[in-house]
């Protein structure tokens, strides 16, 4: 166990970065205006999960056959019929430019009808043209309202491209028109998965369930939405059935991929996620995961260059920025613009790379959320931060955060693993260590959730009231490292269990200041982690049975910070015998910390 470290341990002395926010409240930054970005706000970019990017739930095609030709009683009807059955063998064969040409013909016979305009929107969808696919769809609503395919099939685009509101508008027209098909409602319970609205998405999948009672596919989805993976070997099963029915079936392999994955079977899932690959390369959910498997083996350099698919996720928009990715040649003076775009977690264990990048003799220039502003402005490297909602800054070239692993060439064993590389301003550290300073025997953090928005979230985090067992050990004081909604859990304890600085830690600089002043973290898989490491922190990790990539796999250290020791479950959902080991280490750790202080 690292000693404790006083309240003075920002890594390199005072920071020499440019930052927006002042260090204490009502204090002025210390920044000169001109290295300050300023502007009018602009979204933020849209993040990635952190960890999976979840299931690639195989929805039913929106439609599964051509809308049937009108009757070939004219020579066009003939011929339109000839079109679309030369098409439909194009599409079973998956050669959809031909497909597209021949019903493209179709749409020049009968120009004003509905299914022409659909049967064509559907070969483009499946050849990912989805904007065409759209426009096709529109028109042939537009020519009869009432026509349910184009209405299925939109409905489908907008789920898959990530608009929420508009998917659900589509669905309600659709469910008006046709309230009782089982692929309407199995891909209203994936629309559902995506809002977070499980319930519901229960219900929608029961529903198609029970229209079509022996699809592997509905029963699939529903599977993957029960607590604890409960429904994961039975998920298993109906991934195999399907591809019985259909074994070139690249949604169903990535899903049997992610599902082995999460039962811990890295190898057959890794043999999955490929076959997938092979039977669609275009396929941007197979390579993703496979990139995620790969990292996980610590096979960097291969998952490096697969992870970069993350930016063709439906839940991803890459920054339309003008200027050329950085490929990690000298800068010779040139400003490079560094993005953060995922979890909080992620961009601190990237800031390592920050120095790294500076040293190719460049001015970097740094665009962080604005929790992160004043804790970046520890880094040693004198950079400009900025938060994401300030105009993006003049600059020559840039590179997300998290493409500076491949760029930069890391392997398991070439990690750039000195701590600390993130501190806290000496005030800060100074006003937590009074504050903490009435604390009796050893000081311990605690975090048992992440955000609800992440993926994997049910996973990850646990309920408070599983890390009662600690509370029992003597000599040990507990403090709440918790925010957000997860922090009123504290409410259901013991008055004094646990103390809460929910309220004080109004951003990342504040938590750095009050773990610079604590013996020990104890935290699920959340930023805090990840943030004790950085600043050289003694941490306890607690691990779900198939960790996030960056915690390898079969060791209870972590490469990435020296400071951690990793809890892992043993058995999907089996908190109770991480906290058992948690509490036999915690209690024999504060037991040495009361006899070192008696014989002292």
């Amino acid at each position: 166990m690292a000693p404790h470290r006083g309240p003075d341990m920002t890594p390199a002395g005072e920071p020499t970065a440019a930052y927006v926010d002042g260090d204490e409240a009502g204090a002025p930054a210390e920044r000169s205006d001109d290295e300050l970005v300023r502007g009018e706000p602009e979204a933020d970019q849209r993040p990635l999960a952190g960890s999976l990017s979840g299931l690639a739930l195989a929805p039913f095609p929106a439609e599964r056959e051509l809308a049937s030709p009108p009757p070939p009683a004219s020579p066009a009807g003939a011929e339109i019929s000839r079109l679309n059955s030369e098409a439909l063998a194009k599409l079973s064969t998956k050669d959809y430019p031909a497909a597209i040409e021949l019903l493209g013909q179709a749409l020049q016979l009968a120009p004003n009808s509905p299914a022409a305009h659909g049967n064509l929107a559907l070969a483009m969808w499946r050849a990912r043209r989805t904007a065409r696919a759209e426009a096709l769809c529109r028109r042939a609503i537009t020519l009869e309202p009432n026509y349910v395919p184009a209405h299925r099939l939109l409905a489908e685009l907008l789920r898959e491209r990530n608009d929420l509101p508009a998917a659900f508008t589509a669905y309600e027209r659709l469910f008006a028109l046709d309230s009782d098909n089982a692929i309407t409602h199995n891909n209203f319970g994936l629309l559902l998965c995506k809002a977070k609205r499980l319930d519901e998405a229960r219900a929608a999948f029961a529903r198609a369930r029970a229209l079509q009672p022996d699809d592997p596919a509905i029963r699939f989805n529903e599977l993957t939405i029960r607590p604890n993976d409960s429904g994961l070997a039975e998920a298993i099963d109906c991934c195999r059935a399907a591809l019985e029915q259909n074994p070139d079936n690249a949604n169903v392999l990535t899903n049997l991929s992610v599902s082995l994955q999460f039962a811990g079977r890295y190898d057959e899932a890794v043999d999955y996620a490929e076959r997938a690959i092979v039977v669609d390369p275009e396929h941007y959910q197979a390579h993703f995961n496979l990139s995620l498997l790969l990292l996980l083996r610590g096979e960097f350099p291969r998952g490096w260059r697969e992870y970069e698919h993350r930016w063709r996720l439906p839940e991803v928009t890459k920054p339309t920025y003008a200027q050329p990715l950085w490929a990690g040649e000298p800068l010779d003076g040139r400003t490079i613009l560094l993005q953060s775009e995922q979890g909080l977690g992620d961009t601190i264990q990237c800031l390592r790379y920050v120095p790294m990048v500076q040293a190719r003799g460049g001015r970097v220039v740094l665009r962080v959320e604005r929790v992160l502003v004043r804790l970046a402005a520890s880094l040693s490297a004198n950079v400009t931060i900025t938060p994401t909602k300030a105009r993006v800054p003049d600059f020559d070239v840039w590179c997300p955060l998290l493409s500076l692993a491949r760029v930069l060439g890391t392997q398991v064993d070439s990690i750039p693993a000195t701590v600390a590389y993130l501190g806290a301003r000496r005030p800060m550290a100074e006003r937590w260590q009074r504050r903490l300073t009435g604390l009796q025997g050893l000081k311990v953090g605690l975090v048992w959730a992440g955000s609800a928005n992440h993926i994997n979230d049910a996973r990850r985090s646990m309920k408070l009231e599983g890390l009662t067992p600690l509370f029992d050990i003597a000599g040990v004081s507990f403090v709440s490292l918790q925010v957000g909604p997860r922090a009123a859990d504290i409410a259901a304890l013991a008055p004094g269990a646990l103390v809460d600085l929910s309220a004080e830690l109004t951003d990342l600089a504040e938590t750095a200041g009050a773990i610079l002043n604590l013996d020990l973290v104890i935290a699920v898989d959340t930023s805090v982690v990840h943030l004790a490491g950085a600043l050289g922190k003694p941490a306890w990790a607690m691990l779900p049975f198939s960790p996030d990539w960056r915690w390898l796999l079969d060791r209870d250290d972590s490469p990435w910070y020296p400071t951690l020791r990793l809890y892992r479950q043993p058995q999907p959902a089996d908190w109770d015998s991480v906290i058992a080991r948690v509490k036999s280490d915690l209690a024999a750790l504060a037991s040495e910390r009361t006899r070192s202080a008696d014989e002292g």
